[in-house]
């Protein structure tokens, strides 16, 4: 009786730790402007998202591709990592950087490049010290 009683609290131990874990996601949202810097409202563009390590010109270690649709006020908001190997990446081994290219008219012929360092957040660097 006892065997099955640790049997049963293990398991519910090891689902409830399952269920805390947090998404290996990141939140991005960007301003799309054509190269004229008209905003583009209301359309479905090509994004192409690369994880770089070492520099903003490092290896790429994570890539994938969205096509979302800007708001009135060209605004796109999409959810990074859900591609295979996001979760893989080892981010103690930094600095990163993440490259965003963008088609404005929703294909894959990318013409706006933008790369910025990936840095902390306030909440993980306070998350850091209560190891």
């Amino acid at each position: 009786m006892m065997k099955k009683l640790f049997t049963v609290l293990s398991v519910l131990l090891l689902t409830t730790m399952n269920w805390a874990q947090s998404p290996q996601k990141m939140s991005y949202q960007a301003v799309i402007r054509d190269l004229s810097n008209n905003l583009i409202k209301e359309q479905p563009v090509g994004i192409k998202i690369s994880i770089l390590q070492g520099s903003v010109s490092g290896t790429v270690v994570y890539t994938e591709t969205q096509s979302p649709t800007t708001n009135s006020n060209g605004l796109v908001s999409i959810e990074i990592g859900g591609g295979a190997g996001f979760s893989t990446i080892n981010w103690t081994n930094g600095p990163y950087f993440i490259k965003t290219e963008t088609d404005p008219t929703s294909g894959t012929s990318y013409s706006i490049t933008g790369v910025s360092q990936l840095l902390s957040v306030t909440y993980a660097l306070h998350a850091k010290t209560a190891e």
